[in-house]
């Protein structure tokens, strides 16, 4: 797998579902969002390409999208995972809240910017749906959990990798950014869609969202990689990213239902 921008970053995706995976030093590995089996095998390429012998796995939050793949991971390396300190909470049985399905049609746009895949429909659908939550109203795991992310905390033997709660998507989204190269791994709180970041319209906290598009904006981002669209580059991504309040701007038939179906 190529580079990214020339970063030391592979990204597996198939369809709109996004992995990263980040070279670290001594031989360890980063991998952010193994979300499907299928986005699981593609990094798994990336690790033994880099001949990986320590792997850390963090999730940007529960949904399954985002953790449904972290068994079929770890059945071929051993990791460590790391969830959202919020998850704690939910596998203890606390109900995560999810956004209704006028919030969810905001995002249709951004599955049109990169290629179709059935594999991922039917995985997204099936076997990786019995991870996390979303699919089901309770958080569920097949997988141990090495420990929890708070704001502010770094990862590990990822010098250089902070951890930022984006609270609005959901209220354990989180980041992952790392200053030395002003890049970002912004899970679902920032998208992408025609070449543009975009603050995630689908919200579940408008308030969280609000805050969160504040903080995220006075960043120096250069390298956005997020969970859903195509990763971009350039200056001042976020300072002139789409607000979540606003509507996607292209003509796409997507694009017109999520105007018309939206609850903005």
């Amino acid at each position: 797998m190529p580079r990214l921008f020339d970063l030391p970053i592979h990204v597996s995706s198939r369809w709109i579902f996004n992995c990263y995976v980040v070279e670290l030093d001594g031989g360890a590995a980063l991998v952010v969002d193994p979300g499907l089996p299928v986005t699981a095998t593609g990094a798994l390429e990336a690790l033994r390409e880099l001949e990986a012998e320590s792997v850390t796995v963090v999730s940007s939050h529960g949904h399954s999208d985002h953790v449904g793949g972290i068994p079929t991971l770890l059945g071929a390396v051993r990791g460590k995972v790391w969830l959202p300190a919020r998850c704690e909470a939910y596998l203890a049985g606390e109900l995560p809240r999810a956004p209704g399905l006028r919030e969810v049609a905001k995002i249709l746009p951004v599955f049109g910017d990169q290629r179709f895949d059935w594999q991922a429909v039917r995985e997204f659908a099936g076997e990786a749906s019995k991870q996390g939550y979303g699919r089901s109203p309770r958080m569920q795991i097949s997988f141990e959990v090495e420990g929890f992310l708070r704001d502010g905390d770094t990862i590990e033997n990822a010098p250089g990798w902070e951890v930022l709660h984006t609270p609005g998507h959901t209220d354990d989204s989180t980041c992952l950014y790392h200053r030395a190269s002003a890049t970002l791994i912004s899970g679902d709180a920032v998208l992408t869609h025609a070449g543009r970041a975009w603050f995630n319209p689908e919200v579940t906290d408008r308030g969280a969202s609000n805050d969160t598009e504040t903080r995220l904006r006075e960043l120096d981002v250069r390298h956005l990689l997020p969970g859903h669209g195509k990763p971009i580059a350039g200056k001042a991504l976020l300072r002139d990213a789409r607000s979540f309040r606003d509507q996607p701007e292209t003509r796409s038939t997507l694009s017109r239902i999520a105007r018309r179906v939206g609850s903005w």
